[in-house]
């Protein structure tokens, strides 16, 4: 349609509120990256050009253009699909909602599967048959969110299962204020919307000025969930998570000391832990908070990045140095985002936190969220950071966030909303940049930012603070939906759990966090010997099958909506070796539990299959144990659980 030129007496004033878009041209590129890609320059697992498609559209009145960028990962069925707007106008253009994406699947793909949550009870699995409007899924936060998580699946009811059935998906690569927005039209056709939040946002495009949206990252399975979440785990492990410059590694097992000391820390007090965590296997050993300012409690200190006099009279170097002689290496707790009003930042700078002029600044767990729109605090952050690093030696950092955002105040305004989630990755990339051996685990007050974003700058994350090997199983198996086992952290904790108070066996707590990558948060003081010697026994179990758990194909043979159990395998591309792990959450007496069956195997192989001991308990070929599932071992009740390791012969 032709422009239709300016009527008499229209007011030319008014603003115009409308965006057309008409094609322009298109080409094929390699060098396409989305906004907010990270500048760290580490490398990733696969670092083969990929060719993105650019449709360029223009509005036929203003000129405004909007270019739609499609990223392909053929290997993994993968389009990443994103926006470049730019304003080649003589005015600001505004803009009130912006998505990076907008799907259009054919029509009756209404069962939608989504995680939502809380604190400590994050990844609840969701199931639904969308009614006719639209479902929302989405966060107002200053980063991911624990209330949900930006993926979703869908298919049509009842014609997708574990294993088969067409399956869409998407996940955003996205840190702050996000939504997804499932719309099911009349004609039962269904439309997803995802993006930026609308919730008080505004993005001012000044003349020549060029805005490029994160990417969502969508495909098509014909296997199933199954086959959604594999696609997902390889694409983030190819092309996502960040790697060492000196070549592959596998998660080290660590020990954090919260559990331990929390605030009473001393130099003897980590000293001790530490050599018993080097004794049971440990590799890396993470101090958590307490160790700065006037840190001896959660009111008074974050902002004050300089080691505690009265805890370590020396610095932090001799303790270093005895991590590092035990074989080793050094991990800190840092909550750079936030500040304590009793702090000496906070008084040199009070003008530094997100708060409205002469309104109360709320106070969240005694803390208040510093200003990441301006660029003089994102810098002083990194320096602080920077230097704890070239002093110490840090080789791993314990990102946390702990409040949300209650009067986003801010010098840039409602792009606080972009520009915080901005300014954290520019922290971490620059951080990655000149310490390239840094590794960064992402935590918000247990699993509050998880997403593609943040995985591309950091190496694993905090899932819940939630460590009850009962609730992990759910917890973990709802995180499993979109993200690999490589950057789960899951700790073994004490017998009496921290935050539940239930009591379980040892065995149940390793079987449930050697799924991911092991951590453990006990107090090793309270351990006897023959307690510290089965730590042992486990984690040495664990290096010897970590490769395969840290780097094969998930699949979950039994969810917990089917018989209260979750029984998983892992296995690595060539069906060579797998993990069979399996845990009980509940079970009636009476009740009977088919042996799942299981996946990826070579079915003419013959496997052993052996437990932590390294004793044989069952050897069989690959199309066996792909039929017939491995025997039940007949004493299975509540919290039953068992690793087992197969290797072909």
């Amino acid at each position: 349609s032709l422009p239709i030129p300016l009527q008499a007496g229209e007011a030319r004033h008014l603003p115009l509120r409308d965006l057309r878009l008409r094609y322009v041209d298109h080409e094929v590129v390699t060098d396409a990256q989305p906004g907010l890609s990270p500048t760290h320059g580490l490398p990733v697992r696969e670092t083969g050009p990929r060719e993105t498609l650019r449709v360029r559209l223009q509005d036929p009145v203003q000129a405004f253009f909007v270019t739609l960028c499609y990223r392909l990962t053929p290997e993994h069925d993968i389009i990443e699909r994103w926006c470049e707007l730019h304003n080649a106008g003589q005015d600001t253009v505004s803009f009130e909602i912006c998505y990076f994406a907008s799907l259009h699947l054919p029509g009756g793909a209404n069962e939608l599967t989504y995680v939502s949550g809380t604190w400590a009870r994050e990844f609840t699995t969701h199931r639904e048959r969308l009614a006719p409007g639209t479902h929302l899924i989405e966060s107002r936060n200053l980063q991911t969110g624990h209330v949900a998580n930006p993926f979703f699946f869908l298919n049509r009811p009842g014609q997708a299962w574990e294993e088969t059935g067409v399956v869409y998906f998407g996940a955003l690569a996205y840190s702050g204020a996000w939504q997804i927005a499932v719309e099911q039209l009349p004609t039962w056709d269904v439309r997803i919307h995802a993006g930026y939040h609308p919730f008080d946002f505004q993005l001012d495009l000044a003349p020549g000025e060029t805005h490029v949206t994160p990417a969502l990252v969508c495909g098509v399975s014909p296997d199933g969930w199954g086959g959604a979440s594999r696609r997902l785990h390889a694409f983030t492990q190819d092309r996502v998570l960040p790697r060492s410059p000196q070549g592959p590694r596998l998660r080290p097992v660590l020990y954090n000391g919260w559990e331990a000391t929390y605030f009473a820390l001393s130099y003897e007090s980590q000293a001790e832990l530490a050599r018993k965590a080097a004794a049971i296997g440990v590799e890396l050993f993470c101090i958590d908070d307490g160790w700065f300012g006037a840190r001896r409690s959660d009111d008074a200190g974050l902002g004050d990045w300089a080691v505690r006099a009265d805890a370590f009279p020396q610095g932090l170097e001799p303790l270093v140095a005895e991590i590092q002689r035990l074989g080793m290496k050094f991990g800190l707790w840092i909550e750079p985002e936030m500040v304590n009003p009793d702090s000496d930042l906070y008084r040199q700078h009070p003008d530094w936190v997100l708060h409205f002029p002469a309104r109360e600044r709320t106070e969240f767990r005694h803390q208040l969220i510093l200003d990441f729109g301006r660029a003089e605090v994102v810098e002083y952050i990194f320096n602080r950071l920077d230097a704890l690093v070239e002093r110490y030696s840090i080789a791993f950092f314990k990102w946390d966030m702990n409040r949300l955002a209650t009067e986003p105040g801010s010098v840039v305004g409602k792009a606080i909303w972009r520009q915080h989630v901005a300014g954290v990755y520019a922290i971490m990339d620059r951080l990655r940049r000149k310490h390239p051996t840094l590794d960064i685990q992402s935590c918000s007050g247990g699993g509050g930012r998880i997403d593609l974003g943040i995985l591309a700058r950091t190496d694993q994350v905090w899932v819940s603070d939630n460590t009850d090997a009962l609730d992990r199983i759910r917890i973990q198996e709802g995180f499993s939906l979109a993200y690999p086992a490589r950057c789960m952290e899951a700790w073994v904790t004490h017998a009496r759990n921290h935050q539940t108070g239930r009591i379980l066996p040892l065995g149940v707590r390793f079987d449930v966090a050697m799924r991911g990558a092991l951590g453990i948060g006990s107090s090793l003081n309270e351990l006897d010997d023959a307690e510290l010697a089965e730590y042992a026994s486990y984690i040495a179990f664990y290096k010897r099958i970590r490769h395969v758990i840290q780097e094969g194909a998930l699949y979950r043979l039994e969810r917990l909506e089917e018989f209260q159990g979750s029984a998983i395998e892992y296995v690595l591309p060539d069906g060579r070796e797998a993990v069979y792990a399996v845990a009980l959450r509940d079970y009636q007496i009476g009740s009977y539990r088919p042996s799942p069956l299981l996946k990826g195997l070579i079915a003419g192989a013959t496997y052993t299959v052996s437990d932590r001991c390294d004793q044989e308990v069952f050897r069989a070929s690959g199309y066996e144990l792909m039929t017939m599932g491995l025997p039940h071992a007949g004493n299975e009740q509540v919290g039953y659980s068992q690793t087992l390791y197969l290797k072909q012969v």
